[in-house]
């Protein structure tokens, strides 16, 4: 990328529905030129465009889950089972005394004591998991909170949310089932 391409995307980045005659005056490009590059950007995946959910205002809370597995094959694994999971935000390999660690979300402490109860703590795996829950993320504000209530089957592969015990009590279910409440829930 380079400077013009950082300049839309510093602008975008701000407000994704800036106007394309806004940007142009900016980087000094014609609009047709403007949406070119626009298009170019998103087209090669150097950026997306995209609506997010403001979790500060929600209130929302957030947990970490620091994880160590046997190996890094078995953490990059693990974290390619949890990358489908519409609560996780963040998931990265890493060494040092945990190999992996999980940043999940979730509208209320219930629902991500849930999330971890029965998708994280039953992975046969996971050695040891010290788990620290808190408040909204305070950077980013927004974020990315995949919803696709089209299954009804977890993306994780742990049980359905209709034989959960927990479902109804404690959790509004998992965003990409049918079963979840949705965002008013």
């Amino acid at each position: 990328m380079d400077e013009k391409d950082c300049t839309i995307y510093e602008m975008l980045n701000e407000d994704g529905r800036k106007k394309i005659v806004e940007i142009a005056k900016v980087i000094g490009f014609s609009p047709p030129s403007t949406k070119e590059r626009v298009e170019k950007l998103i087209k090669n995946k150097d950026i997306k465009v995209k609506a997010l959910l403001n979790v500060q205002k929600k209130k929302w809370k957030t947990a970490v889950c620091n994880i160590q597995v046997s190996s890094m094959e078995e953490a990059l694994k693990l974290a390619d089972t949890f990358k489908n999971c519409p609560r996780v935000i963040f998931a990265t390999t890493m060494t040092g005394a945990y190999n992996l660690i999980l940043i999940l979300v979730a509208k209320d402490t219930a629902v991500l004591e849930s999330a971890i109860e029965n998708g994280i703590r039953p992975v046969s795996s996971i050695k040891k998991l010290d788990i620290s829950i808190g408040e909204a993320p305070i950077l980013p504000g927004f974020l990315d909170i995949r919803i696709n209530p089209v299954s009804k089957e977890p993306p994780c592969g742990e049980k359905s949310c209709s034989e959960c015990y927990l479902y109804e009590r404690k959790c509004d279910g998992c965003p990409a089932t049918i079963y979840w409440k949705g965002l008013r829930s």
